[in-house]
């Protein structure tokens, strides 16, 4: 207590500037400690709060922007099963196969090309649908082949022409005749097979009272 006595004595015959001094240092350290022990793990709280605050404003911001994308994706998914109902009614049925196999036939004849080929092929499941290629071989004019090549393109059904070979077998009066080699490939729709589980189940058929008795 003495020594404590004798150091405050000390301190109080000091020059007031120097006292003013040590008072200024000493309530100085003391803010320094409270900000330290007291302000700053707030301060640290206050930036965590702001990064996480961004955070979500940016998922904010983008969840705001998918949401305002959501009618043109509803429209998209409109238009896309528009033209997949519009390009399946061009895939005929297996029992309208064999009638536009004919009309592609018809077509080369009333295009007056000399049908020397003309060969179904078997047919090959691709999913949905079915490609039945047609091996043709015919022979005419460059006006015929092209007439024949308009005429299969105004069927109502998808018929594609490809592997189009084409050579020269003579002329007549002075024209061209041309022999071409090519696969009509034409598609069947497949319709969609009901699960096999399904076939097995069978409906209950009602048994009347009577007979349930016995």
């Amino acid at each position: 207590m003495a020594a404590q006595k004798i150091n405050l004595d000390k301190l109080l015959k000091l020059p007031i500037k120097k006292r003013i001094g040590i008072v200024a240092a000493v309530n100085v350290l003391i803010v320094a400690l409270l900000g330290y022990f007291l302000l700053f793990p707030k301060i640290t709280d206050i930036g965590n709060l702001k990064t996480e605050l961004n955070d979500l404003n940016d998922k904010l911001r983008e969840n705001r922007s998918i949401a305002g994308d959501i009618p043109k994706y509803l429209r998209d998914k409109e238009l896309m099963e528009q033209q997949l109902t519009k390009a399946l009614t061009q895939l005929p049925n297996e029992k309208e196969i064999p009638e536009l196999i004919d009309s592609i036939s018809s077509a080369g004849s009333r295009s007056g090309l000399n049908i020397q080929l003309f060969k179904p092929g078997r047919e090959s499941a691709r999913g949905f649908y079915a490609e039945i290629p047609i091996t043709m071989t015919v022979e005419g004019s460059f006006e015929s082949l092209y007439d024949f090549a308009d005429k299969v393109s105004m069927l109502p059904r998808i018929v594609n022409i490809g592997g189009l070979d084409v050579s020269t077998t003579g002329f007549t009066n002075r024209r061209p005749v041309l022999k071409a080699k090519f696969v009509a490939n034409t598609f069947r729709f497949i319709p969609t097979q009901p699960d096999a589980k399904d076939k097995d189940k069978k409906t209950p058929v009602a048994v009347p009272e009577g007979e349930k008795k016995k």
